[in-house]
This record gives structure tokens, sequence and C-alpha cells, in this order.
């Protein structure tokens, strides 16, 4: 749930490890009559490794849903602006997505720009 992702962010923590978002989460959100389950992968790193997990992770829940259609479940992808431009694995992964055993039917890229490329204090 979002109080429990914002709590997470509290500044007067001392961070021990790395940047808490790495962790991942999942939830439910009612919107009128429907239930929407959305998670964030877990990405132990600044890096773009997590995006060919999340996108195999949408391709099967597709597939154990029955979703041939790809109208109910897909993957939203959040980028730093270095992040995606300076790493192979964003386009390796958009090449993938017009074989018919991988696709997903779309992914949304979501580019942030965040004009530094760090996620964490140097």
């Amino acid at each position: 749930p979002l109080g429990s992702i914002v709590n997470e962010f509290r500044e007067e923590e001392e961070m021990v490890a790395d940047v808490k978002y790495h962790l991942g989460t999942y939830s439910e959100v009612q919107f009128g009559d429907r239930k929407v389950h959305m998670s964030l992968a877990a990405n132990p790193s600044h890096l773009e490794a997590v995006n060919g997990v999340v996108v195999g992770k949408t391709r099967a829940k597709q597939f154990f849903v029955g979703d041939s259609s790809h109208e109910r479940v897909m993957a939203v992808l959040l980028h730093g602006d270095a992040a995606f431009s300076g790493q192979g694995i964003v386009p390796e992964v958009m090449e993938l997505s017009d074989i018919p055993a991988y696709t997903t039917g779309g992914t949304v890229h979501v580019i942030i720009n965040n004009m530094i490329g760090f996620t964490t204090n140097p």
C-alpha cells in the first residue's frame, strides 16, 4: 500500500544499504467496481536489469490468466534518463517486444529526467 511505500522514505532513518525503492512491493487498488493488482518489481540496483524480468513476469501473468489479447495485464517501466540512454538492456528488451512468443502487447515506458544519472548520494 502507498502508506507503506512512503513510510520507507523517512529521512530521519539512517541508510545502511541501497535506496529503499529497490525492495519492491505490491498492492491491490479499487477503481469503482474493479480491483487492480499492481506490483513493483524488486530491483537491487539503479541499473535497467529488471526490465526483462518485468516484461517476462507480465507475459507469464498474461499466459496464466488467459489474457491472449493482452488487455488485462500490462507492464510499466520507469527509467532515469541516464539509464535509459546509456544501458544496452533497454533496446534489447524493446527488440524482443514483437516476437510472438515474447510480446506483451506493449509496454509503457516512463522516462524521468533526473539530470544527474545517480540514485544515491556519491
